[in-house]
């Protein structure tokens, strides 16, 4: 690719993300969600297509954001959320219903707080629909508030009690909505049972509660039976009805453990195991370069209640997988480790999968699950993202201490000769994994000529328990010395230039290339982003609880109590920093406070070092949620800072 063609910051004003999808019953369509208008171009709002063969409409022009899709049973209809307008000028998302042939879209629901993105289920009989929903009055903002919740804000949330839901259930046709729980907490999913007389939902948050739920309500009387409990880590587990009234849900997280598939049984109480000895990581996380909230959890029953079907990470790939609810323990792998799929739709033998790699942006495809055969519903950007500027190469190696071996993978820019200048791209998580999956930043790095290192080092998802645990209570040891010999590797194999190397991460890889940048001299610059630099100031972010397991110690009981945070925090060693460093923040993030990025770059400047600091206002944790205007931003800061100091082999520090 000659430097004319390359990719650009720019090309983010054009790149589409997918958002989500769902099967039509009995037919071959398929509804979806992306960030377009006009199926080419990035909008700033999201909006419903229809896919049929190779014909693509959307479903309910609007000008606005449209999210959630779900077919009624019969496939005639398109029950969705639409942000909606009230008389006072204030946005809030309403329940609407479209037919799938195409008309009039009615709005249900004027909720003055609007609904949850838990829903919207269709009743077995599409006579109804449940939704998330809040009808209390909105907030002021501009008076005092109180908090009294243990889990009280969330990043992308942001204060818990503005989005508390309850379940609702409204007529599809139209009519009042009938309020069928009153819990005080936050809707994660809603799942309307097989049989139409009661809805699976989870819940987190509730006033005085550190755990998350998974209850069933019956409909109408509002009874409630408990599934499961659990301690809230950041995430929630998701369930799904079986046929026969049972119910599959997952394990809890556990920060750096496995996860199982449960079974259970409202009737009886009685609870099995379905995959304890799973070979990888069931809902791991591969860090995705794009917004991919469209690749969460779930599990997906099939009509005879034979199999649950989920996604597995085993090292660096995401793979569709079944495993069987009752009998013996079985488990099938459905695709193949070269690439990630994520299953997010079921019907009959139609498996709707998100499918993507290191060359694939994220686009749908239905897999047969009697044959394994994969037939593609979108092309989400292939009008002009047409051939990647890089060469992928799959590196592995023994640790130095020789305990295990480490997966990395080395993108080789297709513009120039090796040894290429080069950026180490760290994951976060840290219970993460980079691998088969597609990343923007990936993109435009070697489309500028640089070469971009992958590294899954101990303490990340995929590998088994063992590797996970290693960074517990210890922090910045083994991680490091994974990184800084996958560098040596890529040095050694001579993909990379040995002096031109630079590092970059966000989140846990932002705690990693400060820890790198003063724990080591191997990097000419730095570039992290919505870092960890000050454990102690962790605390104040949304999830404090798991700051302490990871730290393996309970803060506020005394200097011993708190030495880990301070040994383990790069504020603590801001003067021995070896490279210019950008601290890049999201002034809106939760999940590292903003103030962790304004303790390091001021430490920085007082021990006289090469800082500088860019701020994007209003984004949370995730950048690839951010407007187009501030992902084009972005990524110009983070190539400039790579020029700067890598561009030239004998460039002055």
């Amino acid at each position: 690719m000659d430097s004319e063609a390359r990719y650009r910051p720019s090309d983010l004003l054009r790149f589409v993300d997918l958002g989500g999808g769902a099967l039509v019953p009995g037919s071959s369509a398929v509804v979806y969600v992306a960030n377009t208008l006009d199926g080419e171009t990035a909008s700033k709002d999201t909006a419903l297509w229809v896919s049929d063969g190779a014909k693509h409409r959307r479903l309910a022009p609007a000008n606005a954001a449209q999210s959630g899709p779900a077919v009624s049973p019969d496939g005639t209809l398109v029950a969705f959320l639409q942000v909606q307008s009230d008389t006072d000028g204030n946005d809030a998302t309403q329940l609407c219903v479209c037919p799938l042939a195409g008309g009039e879209t009615t709005v249900l629901t004027s909720f003055a707080r609007g609904t949850g993105p838990a829903g919207p289920s269709w009743s077995p009989d599409g006579q109804h629909l449940a939704v998330d929903a809040s009808d209390a009055p909105r907030r002021d903002p501009e008076l005092a508030y109180r908090v009294t919740r243990p889990i009280w804000r969330m990043d992308g949330m942001g204060l818990v009690e503005d989005r508390l839901t309850d379940i609702f259930v409204v007529p599809a046709t139209g009519g009042q909505p009938h309020r069928l729980t009153s819990a005080g907490g936050v809707i994660s999913f809603l799942d309307w049972s097989p049989d139409g007389t009661a809805i699976l939902f989870g819940i987190f948050g509730a006033p005085g509660s550190t755990t998350y739920e998974i209850k069933i309500v019956a409909y109408p009387d509002g009874s409630i039976t408990e599934v499961t409990s659990a301690r809230y880590l950041a995430y929630t587990a998701v369930a799904a009805w079986l046929p026969d009234g049972r119910v599959a849900y997952n394990s809890p997280w556990q920060i750096n453990r496995r996860i199982d598939l449960m079974v259970f049984d409202p009737s009886t109480g009685s609870l099995d195991s379905r995959a304890p000895d799973t070979d990888g990581q069931m809902f791991g996380l591969v860090q995705a370069g794009f917004d991919s909230r469209v690749i969460g959890p779930r599990i997906l029953v099939d009509p005879g209640g034979e199999w649950a079907y989920v996604y597995i990470q085993k090292g660096g790939s995401m793979l569709t997988t079944r495993i069987a609810l009752s009998g013996e323990i079985r488990i099938e792998t459905l695709t193949e480790p070269s690439y990630s799929a994520v299953p997010i739709d079921l019907d009959g033998t139609r498996l709707l999968a998100v499918r993507t790699a290191h060359t694939e942006p994220a686009n749908l495809v239905v897999i047969d699950t009697r044959t394994g055969a994969a037939e593609a519903v979108t092309e989400l950007n292939a009008g002009w993202l047409t051939d990647m500027p890089f060469d992928v190469h799959h590196l592995a190696y023994p640790t130095a201490d020789g305990e295990t071996e480490i997966e990395g993978w080395y993108l080789a820019p297709r513009q120039s000769a090796a040894p290429y200048p080069t950026v180490l791209h760290i994951h976060g998580g840290p219970f993460a994994a980079h691998g088969e999956i597609f990343n923007l930043d990936n993109l435009l790095l070697t489309a500028a000529g640089y070469g971009v290192l992958s590294v899954n080092f101990r303490g990340g998802s995929g590998y088994g328990d063992a590797h996970a645990a290693m960074l517990i209570g210890d922090w910045g040891r083994y991680d490091l010395a994974d990184l800084l010999q996958g560098v040596e590797v890529a040095v050694e194999g001579g993909l990379a230039d040995g002096d031109r190397v630079a590092s970059f991460g966000l989140s846990g890889g932002g705690y990693l290339t400060a820890w790198l940048l003063t724990h080591s001299d191997r990097f000419r610059a730095g570039v992290a982003e919505c870092l960890v630099s000050d454990w102690v100031g962790m605390l104040g972010s949304d999830i404090p609880h798991v700051i302490a397991t990871w730290m393996d110690s309970q803060p506020g009981g005394g200097e011993s109590a708190m030495a880990p945070y301070i040994r383990m925090a790069p504020s603590s060693y801001a003067a021995q920093c070896s490279a210019p460093l950008l601290v890049l923040e999201h002034e809106a993030d939760l999940r590292c406070p903003v103030s962790q990025g304004d303790i390091l770059y001021n430490e920085l400047k007082l021990a006289g070092k090469q800082a500088e600091m860019l701020r994007l206002p209003g984004v949370p944790h995730s950048p690839f949620t951010a407007g187009l205007r501030l992902r084009v931003e972005r990524a110009e800061a983070l190539l400039e800072w790579m020029d700067r100091y890598l561009r030239h082999p004998m460039l002055s520090l």
